[in-house]
């Protein structure tokens, strides 16, 4: 049974996309363990609930409805700025008048009053507000919250860094109410802690449930595959570094060497030039037509339907494709090979790199480069080094530093310095 402690947290995020479901789970059921109770702010409450319940014990679920009260948030709006989600001057300001007044309506309905607001994606009620003032003002509570693209200060001081600082809104982090944040990428607290705010190194805690039964999808491409070494994606995005893989299995395929290559998940055509589109609609009509038997790739498929079917298909990978592009941050994907150790395939530079190097949990490549690609998974099915020595992963201390129980200890700190 959980401990209680008389606490209660309120974690917002108004994004339900990706990993975010997957967070707002872990978050929850990481601060039921600490004692507390939990007002979850959500675009999809029931769903939150259901991943909770997958989540947690038999008898923490038992008196869920004791501890948590989900309530609906609308989803965040795109910004007008690039189309992301981070937000702008009135819609970060909007998004935390928004999360005052659905809190004080979540309050109001369960009972209970929140003595801590997380937000598990912080960025969102960040961007283009600095305004220390504005939480004290909105919210009157102690807050806190992780914050993923915090890369701008590891540029050297200069006009341009001042500016950007500006605009990602980092000002309103020194806002009293503040009891420190988290950050994925630790490359960056030395230069953030000289504001005099207090950052902590969040794990990048992934789950490794399993289905019952195996997932169809993992047993078709298994069957597909043949027994030939099968490198695969999750989450068809270009930061992902989709088009690499795409030109990777199309030399493969040209040199007829025994690699099956996995495209899985959603894919947003829009984030693609035209031409690189009729590249990606060439590759589907040369799969449809038999053309092409070296690429499972379903564009129609959609998101992989939970955590646990994810893992099955993940599991199922030899070689994880890791080798991201333009993209600076942390990935879950690595805390995921690590759990079920499968070599990951990485570019160069950046935390995925450094990380991938550091624990020894693949090889890594320039970024782009499906030359490069193709000749390191010969070593990575071997799980040896490029002179041939044994690679000898270190998943074991990875799993660890990026552990729930690190997790767990994190946030009952954070409770107990309220």
């Amino acid at each position: 049974m959980m401990p209680e402690n008389g606490k209660t947290v309120a974690l917002i995020d108004p994004l339900w996309i990706g990993h975010h479901p997957m967070y707002f789970s872990q978050f929850t059921a990481s601060f039921l363990r600490a004692g507390a109770r939990v007002i979850g702010l959500c675009p999809e409450p029931e769903a939150a609930m259901r991943d909770l319940l997958q989540t947690v014990d038999a008898d923490t679920a038992a008196i869920l409805t004791r501890r948590v009260h989900f309530h609906q948030l609308p989803t965040g709006s795109r910004s007008f700025f690039r189309g992301r989600f981070e937000g702008d001057p009135a819609r970060t300001f909007s998004r935390w008048k928004q999360a005052a007044e659905i809190l004080a309506q979540a309050e109001a309905a369960s009972g209970l009053h929140a003595d801590l607001v997380f937000f598990p994606y912080l960025d969102s009620y960040l961007r283009f507000l600095p305004i220390p003032a504005i939480p004290g003002i909105l919210l009157n509570r102690p807050w806190s919250g992780l914050y993923l693209r915090n890369h701008h200060h590891g540029e050297s001081p200069s006009l341009k860094k001042s500016l950007r600082l500006l605009a990602k809104g980092d000002a309103l982090i020194r806002s009293n109410l503040c009891r420190g944040i988290g950050v994925l990428d630790e490359r960056f607290i030395p230069a953030m802690e000289k504001s005099g705010v207090r950052v902590t190194a969040y794990p990048d805690v992934t789950q490794a449930d399993l289905p019952a039964e195996p997932f169809p999808l993992a047993l078709e491409i298994q069957r597909k595959a043949a027994g030939r070494k099968i490198i695969g994606i999750i989450g068809l995005e270009r930061r992902k570094g989709f088009l690499t893989l795409l030109r990777t299995a199309e030399l493969a395929r040209e040199a007829g060497l025994p690699y099956y290559f996995v495209c899985a998940g959603t894919i947003h055509l829009p984030q693609f030039t035209k031409a690189e589109q009729a590249e990606i609609h060439a590759l589907v009509e040369g799969v449809a037509a038999g053309k092409i038997h070296n690429i499972h790739f379903d564009p129609a498929a959609g998101r992989i339907p939970n955590e646990a079917d994810y893992n099955s298909l993940f599991r199922a990978f030899d070689i994880v494709w890791a080798a991201y592009e333009s993209f600076e941050g942390s990935s879950g994907t690595l805390s995921k090979a690590a759990v079920f150790e499968i070599p990951s395939l990485a570019t160069a530079g950046e935390c995925v790199g450094n990380r991938v190097e550091t624990y020894r949990l693949g090889l890594t490549i320039p970024e782009g480069n499906a030359a490069q690609a193709l000749a390191a998974i010969p070593h990575l099915a071997a799980l040896t080094a490029r002179d041939g020595k044994p690679l000898s992963p270190r998943f074991a201390d990875y799993r660890e530093h990026h552990s729930l129980e690190r997790l767990d200890r994190i946030l009952g700190e954070l409770l107990e310095s309220l």
